[in-house]
């Protein structure tokens, strides 16, 4: 892990070569995949099957104190970037298990009147709805809690806060399989997406299918980690 960088949006100098923020990585604990496979006789499917396996493991080896502290740590990092301060429409997601929980965040989102939305799986696709309440839910598909709301939310450039099983140093989203968030990316092209995972989440690099919508940046509790490029993040984001 020596020599290894992060990648960090928030007061770090700027790369002349690509445009990210680099930091030295101080503390070891994001997995580099070491676990990373040679491509078994099952193929590329099974490669990408073992590697969410692996992700899914590492997760739930997590106490629920590290998920809680991990989630608090996380939440104060998103709290206090402008782009989440100045979105017009922030969506984010119910927690499912071990899954990073940004609902106090979400809480105080309201409370500071801000437009926020969850997402409601409904057959192949998936909507999201605006909500006033935390208490506007109920158990929907793969026993997630999903928004009571009529109608979906059909603004172009909202940003998204999206959970995943892995992400990777290149901004690649592995998710649970279903690719719900890919094909609602490739709808609303324009949307602000916002990696959310704890660091054992994060490895070097993920099997990438051509349909795998990237990330503009990754939030865990030791960094942010920005991939857009320097004008991009200019016009962007900043």
């Amino acid at each position: 892990m020596e020599g290894k960088k992060r990648i960090s949006i928030e007061g770090k100098k700027q790369s002349s070569k690509n445009g990210y923020r680099e930091e030295k990585t101080q503390n070891p604990e994001i997995e580099f995949a070491e676990e990373k496979m040679q491509s078994p006789k099952g193929g590329y499917a099974q490669e990408k099957q073992q590697f969410r396996a692996v992700r899914k493991a590492a997760r739930a080896r997590l106490s629920q104190n590290q998920v809680q502290k991990a989630s608090l740590e996380i939440a104060a990092k998103v709290q206090v970037c402008s782009w989440f301060r100045q979105a017009e429409w922030v969506y984010f997601y119910y927690p499912l298990g071990k899954e990073v929980n940004l609902l106090p965040l979400a809480q105080q989102a309201l409370e500071r009147g801000m437009q926020i939305a969850f997402p409601r799986v409904e057959g192949n696709e998936m909507g999201f709805y605006q909500v006033s309440s935390l208490a506007d839910f109920r158990e929907g598909f793969f026993h997630v809690m999903e928004p009571t709301g009529k109608h979906a939310i059909q603004e172009k450039s909202p940003l998204v806060l999206v959970p995943g099983v892995g992400f990777d140093l290149h901004g690649t989203r592995m998710g649970y399989g279903k690719g719900y968030y890919d094909r609602y990316f490739s709808r609303y092209p324009h949307c602000h997406k916002i990696g959310i995972a704890h660091s054992v989440q994060l490895v070097e690099q993920l099997p990438k299918d051509p349909f795998d919508v990237p990330m503009d940046a990754i939030v865990t509790e030791q960094d942010i980690y920005f991939f857009l490029s320097q004008e991009q993040a200019l016009s962007v984001w900043m």
